[in-house]
C-alpha cells in the first residue's frame, strides 16, 4: 500500500533520477581515480626509495670498482713482467759468443805472434740438453774448435793454459799438435776443443 503520493511533474522527476545517478557514477569515477592516485604515488615512493637505495650502493661499490680496475690492470702488468722475465731469464742463459772469442783472443795474444788460430767452429752454443726427450736432464756441452798454426810445440802448450785460465770454458783439450812435414821453417798445426 501507498503512503506518498509524487506529485512532481515527470521532467522534474527525471532531472532529480539523473542528478542521483550522476551524484553516484561521480562519486565511484571519484574513489576510483582517488584509488588509482593513491596507487600511483605509493609506487612513485617506492621506486624514489629503491633509486635513492641503487645510488647509495653503488656509491658504497664504487671503491670496490675501483679496486677491481686496479687489480684487473695489475694482473696484465703482471702478465706483461712474467713475459719480460722469461726473456730476461733466456738473455741471461745465453753464452755470449763476443765473451768467448775474447777469451780465445787474449790467449792468442800471450803468445807474442807465436801462434795464430786459422779456424774457429762454435757448435751447440745455446744448448743445454741432449736427445729427444727434453727433460732428462742430461747436459749438453757446446763446443768451440779452434785450429790454426805455431812456431812450435811450447807455444801451442802456453795458448792451452791460457784458455784454462780465462775461466770461459769447462774443459779445454788439446786434440792434436803435429809437425808440418814442408821445407821451410818449423811450423806446428794444432787443434784444441774447448767445452763451454
Amino acid at each position: 500500500m501507498k503512503t506518498a503520493i509524487n506529485l512532481l511533474p515527470p521532467v522534474y522527476r527525471r532531472q532529480r533520477l539523473v542528478r542521483r545517478r550522476a551524484i553516484q557514477w561521480s562519486a565511484v569515477l571519484l574513489v576510483t581515480l582517488s584509488a588509482i592516485g593513491v596507487a600511483g604515488w605509493y609506487k612513485g615512493h617506492e621506486f624514489h626509495a629503491l633509486q635513492r637505495q641503487l645510488a647509495a650502493v653503488a656509491r658504497a661499490g664504487q671503491p670496490a670498482q675501483a679496486m677491481l680496475r686496479e687489480i684487473t690492470t695489475m694482473r696484465a702488468q703482471i702478465d706483461k713482467l712474467r713475459q719480460y722475465q722469461t726473456i730476461a731469464q733466456e738473455l741471461e742463459r745465453q753464452r755470449q759468443v763476443l765473451a768467448l772469442l775474447g777469451a780465445v783472443s787474449q790467449a792468442a795474444r800471450r803468445t807474442a805472434g807465436r801462434l795464430r788460430v786459422v779456424d774457429c767452429r762454435v757448435d751447440d752454443l745455446q744448448a743445454t740438453e741432449v736427445g729427444g726427450n727434453p727433460g732428462d736432464g742430461m747436459v749438453h756441452p757446446g763446443t768451440v774448435t779452434l785450429v790454426g798454426v805455431a812456431l812450435d810445440s811450447p807455444t801451442v802448450a802456453e795458448f792451452h793454459d791460457g784458455l784454462i785460465r780465462s775461466g770461459r770454458f769447462a774443459d779445454v783439450k788439446l786434440i792434436k799438435s803435429n809437425e808440418r812435414n814442408q821445407l821451410g821453417p818449423e811450423l806446428f798445426d794444432y787443434e784444441v776443443r774447448c767445452e763451454l
